[in-house]
């Protein structure tokens, strides 16, 4: 009962949401009518990014190429298609010292976006779950500053099979914005698009003046134990230097326990000789449910134990599309512990499409 009474004053709100936003443009600053034509129409585009890692992890050495096209295609100046498919191969030696290569392959997302206006974005098919900050704009080889994944990764849904509401306002003031995302997701076991029956949403205020953004996520399991899962999140880069320091906060009811992150990339840009270097380091810990039993647990694998792990990592652009990364970590737990290192390249191709390229 009581998830149901959560559930109702969600749609609720998010309901109550949209028709603010949608019908009280004016009010939040929207322009009255006039729409100023700046002669930049939106084409369709397709970027291509490709990656080669070498991975070792408790001495095992791992060799995993993998491709990942992305398309855009804008309809109109209120639609947008969006889509990213994954293909990747990994080699590794088998008991017999050979080289085998397990193929895998996936759709991160594809979703139609309807802008209703400047403040709200309705969203519908497979997209990423808004929940946190990392998975949405850090989660890519050629986006995020360290190639090893955080710890609480695993805790809540990374995808989702529904629909999305987003967008953001000032809130009362030029000073603070305000940025949200609701959602609510179906349950599909397809391998490609597997997803858990879900709801939830972000919300957070960004302060233009001093850079700073601070968050909350919550994401509701409406099958299973019906667990829930809460976060927090923050990110700063102050003005006078150019460091983003951000961090990540998660709990889950269930049994997947909880855990942080914090990490800081500073870009060596004030030093002439250094300005396409970028230094990264992240502290994390993992704290595994204490209710949890020993078989429990095992089935579990890494979110059954405690875990603490430092990260270490250097980054050098070549240019704007080429990114050559490596990453040194050591990771600590009950009888496993073990040393991470990660070091490759990865390679970025923008291409338009339809009329100002190829045929669509």
């Amino acid at each position: 009962m009581r998830t149901i009474d959560w559930l109702q004053r969600t749609l609720f709100a998010w309901w109550f949401l949209l028709f603010f936003a949608l019908f009280s443009g004016t009010a939040l600053g929207q322009d009255d009518g006039t729409k100023k034509d700046d002669g930049i129409k939106p084409v369709p585009l397709m970027v291509n990014y490709a990656n080669y890692f070498t991975r070792v992890t408790g001495g095992q050495v791992q060799d995993n190429p993998s491709f990942n096209p992305l398309i855009l295609v804008p309809l109109g100046d209120k639609w947008l298609i969006e889509a990213k498919g994954s293909y990747s191969d990994t080699f590794a030696r088998n008991s017999k010292g050979d080289y085998e290569g397990t193929m895998s392959y996936g759709l991160a997302y594809a979703q139609v976006d309807y802008i209703a206006n400047r403040f709200v974005t309705l969203a519908g098919g497979r997209f990423i779950t808004p929940f946190g900050m990392y998975g949405e704009r850090f989660a890519p080889s050629w986006i995020r500053a360290l190639q090893t994944n955080p710890l609480i990764s695993p805790i809540f849904s990374g995808s989702s099979l529904g629909g999305m509401l987003r967008g953001g306002f000032p809130a009362g003031t030029d000073k603070v914005n305000l940025n949200y995302a609701f959602y609510f997701s179906t349950a599909n076991t397809n391998h490609i698009l597997a997803t858990d029956r879900t709801t939830g949403g972000r919300i957070g205020f960004f302060l233009p003046g001093p850079r700073l953004e601070i968050g909350g996520s919550f994401q509701q399991l409406l099958q299973a134990d019906r667990s829930h899962s809460a976060g927090l999140h923050a990110e700063w880069q102050p003005n006078p230097l150019p460091i983003t320091l951000r961090s990540e906060y998660v709990h889950s009811s269930g049994l997947k326990g909880s855990g942080y992150w914090i990490e800081s990339v500073y870009r060596l840009s004030q030093i002439p000789t250094l300005r396409r270097l970028e230094v990264a380091g992240r502290a994390q810990q993992f704290f595994a449910d204490p209710k949890l039993t020993k078989a429990t647990a095992g089935k579990l694998g890494a979110l059954g134990r405690d875990t603490n792990q430092a990260d270490f990592g250097l980054n050098y652009y070549f240019n704007s599309d080429v990114r050559a990364s490596a990453t040194y970590g050591r990771q600590f737990a009950l009888n496993k512990n073990a040393n991470l290192w990660v070091i490759g390249i990865t390679y970025r191709l923008f291409t338009p499409i339809g009329s100002t390229g190829g045929t669509l």
